[in-house]
């Protein structure tokens, strides 16, 4: 919705999630971004961290097991608390602050996938394989992303930015909504 709402420079392939939250319009990558709708989008980033910590402390609890299980949740509510720093410093308005609180998120996600992948209860099992393959996913967007930051490239960066997200963030809602289907009493 709020991609709707952007400069026409701004595209899903090449420019970044953060570039939809800038307060004001700047000049990156030889485009001008501009998003009228940026307080909705910083206030999405900040009620997304929250509900994925919120998500990981209720569910991690009854879905994943033992110490591996507990780092599971501990690197997902990492994830969660870089997407509300995310929301509270945008992107063109301290850019080394916002890439700071955003890293951890890069690096907790597809490590918090392969542990939730290997501690899921004997319920969830079957969701393991599914979960490893999310987490190489996740890793992949990760390095690309990195690369491409680290090299100042622009190609495929929403893209990869993308794949290192959002993935993620798909299959821990399906793990959570077949957690609740599975604990219904047939």
């Amino acid at each position: 919705m709020v991609g709707r709402h952007v400069s026409s420079d701004y595209g899903f392939v090449d420019s970044t999630i953060s570039d939809l939250g800038n307060t004001s319009c700047r000049m990156i990558r030889g485009d001008v971004l501009c998003s009228s709708w940026h307080g909705l989008m910083n206030a999405a980033f900040v009620w997304f961290g929250c509900s994925l910590v919120i998500g990981a402390l209720l569910l991690g609890r009854r879905l994943l097991s033992g110490r591996t299980g507990s780092a599971a949740v501990a690197l997902w509510c990492v994830s969660g608390l870089g997407s509300i720093g995310v929301g509270l410093v945008p992107v063109n308005e301290n850019g080394d602050l916002h890439g700071l609180v955003a890293l951890p998120i890069f690096l907790a996600q597809p490590v918090a996938l392969a542990l939730t992948a290997s501690s899921l209860g004997p319920r969830l099992r079957s969701l393991a394989p599914h979960t490893y393959v999310v987490a190489a996913l996740s890793a992949v967007g990760t390095v690309g992303f990195a690369t491409l930051v680290l090299t100042d490239g622009s190609t495929g960066m929403g893209a990869l930015e993308r794949l290192a997200l959002w993935p993620g963030y798909v299959w821990v809602s399906v793990i959570a909504l077949t957690s609740l289907r599975t604990a219904r009493p047939r």
